[in-house]
């Protein structure tokens, strides 16, 4: 008897952390997985640092035109690639991989904690046969996207980072790799600034001196860039307390978190990762999140600002004392459950 063929397509280096380390627990329970991605941002290390085999196909639009011709063409070139050779399907709310198994007849299975991202979840949801989602999340959110009795919803306790921060085992060595000692760096991520839900006129300005009060700090800046060309960067011109990971190799980002004095990002989920450690998380992301909102309930050092002086405020407040958090967060995250749990039975339910 053949081995069931997964297809997991993977877009950005958070799905890649999610889906690849889902695929590694895949493969260590007998299942055969088929692994796409393309082009884009630190997806394609994140997957090499893994140890994972993918392919990858196409990249990223930039306006409205070019991402439509770009995923038409996309889709033609993942048809090609996974044929027939796949028994189910799992993916972030994803457009392309929801028409193909939908087209070919095969179970699709989604994760999620976007429901607030519209356009990926009204395009792909509605084909879904399974939708796994926090616990965090109200589920009539999910529900709006899906038709009733054709979608099982499944909740679980925890949130996606969960999944590869669980076995996490705190080791200096990497932190030295890059010429690093614990407490003396932060970890700094920009906006999408090209991204159609950001808001922030004045993100680079914005970033500009977030990054100029931690070098005041004394803290050296982990930079990871979502562009090759960088608003943020080109504005504050060569620093050598500044370093910048290559595109093509990454970091493993949670090995640098854990020792990091504090993590700001423009987005969410590496935010999300440093208050799971118990390191401070500051998100810039324009909106309200149930998973943030989630793990702030449970005492978590995880924060949002939305100008200057608050984020500089909440960046004070947390230098003082970075390490504080430790203990009571890797007491919570063993208490967590990973997505992956639930996906597993699902795939022997189906498979």
């Amino acid at each position: 008897m053949s081995r069931v063929s997964i297809w997991l397509d993977i877009l950005t280096p958070k799905q890649a952390l999610l889906l690849g380390t889902l695929s590694i627990r895949l493969n260590k329970h007998g299942f055969n997985t088929i692994v796409t991605t393309r082009s884009y941002d630190y997806t394609e290390a994140v997957l090499k640092n893994l140890g994972i085999s993918f392919t990858s196909i196409g990249g990223y639009g930039e306006d409205r035109y070019e991402k439509l011709i770009k995923e038409i063409e996309r889709m033609h070139e993942l048809l090609n690639i996974v044929n027939n050779r796949f028994d189910l399907t799992i993916s972030y709310p994803n457009p392309l991989a929801a028409r193909i198994a939908f087209g070919l007849g095969k179970p699709y299975i989604v994760l999620t904690d976007s429901p607030h991202s519209e356009i990926p979840s009204r395009l792909s949801l509605p084909l879904a046969d399974y939708v796994v989602f926090s616990s965090c999340i109200p589920r009539e959110t999910i529900e709006a996207y899906v038709y009733k009795n054709k979608s099982k919803l499944i909740q679980y306790n925890g949130v996606d980072e969960v999944e590869w921060l669980k076995d996490l085992t705190p080791d200096t060595y990497y932190v030295r790799l890059w010429e690093l000692e614990p407490y003396s760096y932060a970890i700094v991520r920009p906006p999408e600034i090209k991204a159609s839900y950001y808001r922030y006129s004045d993100a680079v300005e914005l970033f500009r001196n977030i990054i100029k009060k931690l070098l005041e700090n004394d803290l050296t800046i982990v930079y990871l860039p979502r562009y090759r060309e960088d608003s943020v960067l080109k504005s504050i011109g060569h620093d050598k307390r500044i370093i910048i990971p290559e595109f093509e190799k990454g970091i493993v980002g949670h090995k640098l978190i854990y020792y990091a004095s504090i993590v700001v990002t423009g987005g969410a989920s590496l935010a999300r990762e440093a208050a799971l450690l118990g390191t401070p998380g500051l998100s810039l992301f324009p909106e309200d999140l149930y998973v943030d909102k989630c793990l702030q309930e449970k005492m978590l050092p995880l924060s949002r600002c939305k100008n200057i002086d608050e984020c500089l405020a909440i960046i004070t407040s947390y230098l003082k004392e970075p390490e504080r958090y430790k203990g009571y967060a890797l007491s919570l995250l063993k208490e967590f459950e990973r997505p992956s749990d639930y996906v597993l039975k699902i795939v022997n339910e189906v498979a």
